[in-house]
């Protein structure tokens, strides 16, 4: 093509479609990367940082350029952070490290940009929910076949799985969840699994919608069941299970659906055997009885952190004497039982708020929701077993949490068909002006 022609195509194209277009490259990346990558760098090098350099500006640009923006989004995306400033100087005037409170504050903070760039990524677009539902599948579909495709190697050629764990960890500067299953086979447990249980969902229950063919459908069923196998997570196989089980009942009757529980039946019968090991060994008292002692260690002493300080919590980073987790500062914080660290924590005062934002986030599940009661009941369920980890894992602040809640948000507004922002104030977006109002 002549120069000279390809700078007046450019010139013709409108300033805020070039915008949208590389918002949208580079939130799609980024999504990519932070489920893809067991962390968010290799040897070293981080590659979120430019990617958030580059889409700060560019949502914010979104924002107003779309219309999204009103008075009480721009307050509660300035108060949010500030609000959760005063828990992180509470926390440091109680003596707790900087690198401690740094992680915690951090951890919740990209919890919540994650969700607020989502909502300004679906624009209130049915198109573009559905774009970020397949984003999501396919990025978790990629990671199932590093992890499949990582046990097959280790297996074909005679090296023990953890040994190649341990290789993943000095790659991306991580410390993945391993341990031996067998001569060759061991765990491996990546911190996006935390998704597969909603991806099956979407599969089994908008599988039409996606125009996800029947045999692709199926074979991303597989490997994503496959995967979370693999992931030897009590947790992870329960929220799964419940969440192929609801997919089942809300998705569409017809031979796929049938032809996937006969297949799925046979393959777990002829497999029997072999499952009920992994079953056995899994809930043995020598693999899982150390984690539990952990966790119950962790409760009274929990207990006692909160109510010495029930109103307001310790602040950010906060641990208590009586059980400290982690070999670094910035991990001492960071207890399995996180749904009972966070009260001790931030206080009621941080927990109610906590729930105001939850509610205004996903009030189109409830209020003026066009959903049928079925889908809402599931979604709301599907987002009750989620935060159900913070009793066993801290889970339920992350990146890859904030993906989790963003998806689930996209899923209560899919039966929103575009209405105009100004008049829907169920919809997504609007529903997500705590999220863009969150960060």
């Amino acid at each position: 093509m002549d120069v000279s022609v390809f700078r007046s195509s450019i010139r013709h194209i409108p300033m805020s479609s070039l915008m949208d277009k590389a918002f949208d490259w580079f939130f799609y990346t980024f999504v990519f990367i932070t489920v893809f990558l067991p962390g968010g760098s290799i040897y070293g090098v981080n590659f979120k940082y430019p990617l958030y350099v580059g889409l700060l500006p560019l949502a914010a640009y979104a924002l107003f350029q779309r219309r999204q923006a009103h008075a009480g989004q721009l307050a509660l995306l300035l108060a949010v952070p500030a609000i959760l400033s005063g828990w992180m100087i509470l926390g440091l005037s109680h003596g707790f490290s900087v690198p401690s409170v740094a992680r915690q504050y951090t951890d919740i903070l990209l919890t919540l940009l994650l969700c607020w760039l989502a909502g300004v990524s679906c624009d209130q677009k049915d198109v573009r929910r559905l774009a970020f539902l397949k984003l999501i599948l396919y990025s978790e579909l990629a990671t199932a076949v590093l992890k499949i495709g990582l046990i097959v190697y280790a297996v074909v050629r005679g090296i023990p799985v953890v040994q190649m764990v341990l290789w993943l960890d000095t790659v991306f500067g991580v410390e993945l969840m391993t341990m031996d299953l067998g001569a060759l086979f061991g765990r491996v447990q990546f911190i996006s699994d935390e998704l597969i249980p909603i991806c099956i969902f979407i599969l089994l229950r908008y599988r039409d919608r996606l125009r996800i063919s029947h045999i692709w459908a199926a074979l991303m069923i597989v490997l994503l069941l496959a995967s979370v196998l693999f992931s030897f997570s009590r947790y992870f196989w329960g929220f799964t299970a419940f969440a192929f089980f609801l997919g089942l009942v809300l998705g569409k009757r017809d031979k796929f659906q049938a032809v996937l529980v006969a297949v799925l039946g046979l393959t777990i019968l002829a497999s029997l055997p072999a499952l009920v090991a992994v079953y056995k060994l899994r809930f043995s008292t020598e693999v899982a009885g150390g984690s539990d002692q952990q966790r119950n260690a962790q409760i009274p002493a929990l207990e006692h952190f909160f109510i010495e300080a029930p109103i307001f919590g310790h602040g950010l980073g906060s641990y208590t004497t009586e059980d400290i987790r982690g070999t670094t500062e910035a991990g001492r914080a960071s207890y399995e039982v996180q749904l009972l660290a966070l009260p001790a924590q931030i206080g009621l005062a941080g927990m109610c708020f906590f729930i105001v934002l939850g509610a205004f986030y996903y009030r189109a599940l409830w209020w003026k929701s066009s959903l049928h009661l079925s889908d809402q009941v599931s979604l709301l369920l599907l987002l009750a077993f989620w935060l159900a980890a913070g009793l066993t894992n801290p889970l339920i602040f992350h990146p890859i949490a904030g993906v989790n809640y963003a998806t689930l948000a996209t899923l209560s507004a899919m039966g929103l068909k575009g209405r105009p922002f100004a008049r829907r104030s169920a919809s997504l977006l609007h529903a997500t002006g705590s999220e863009h109002d969150l960060v």
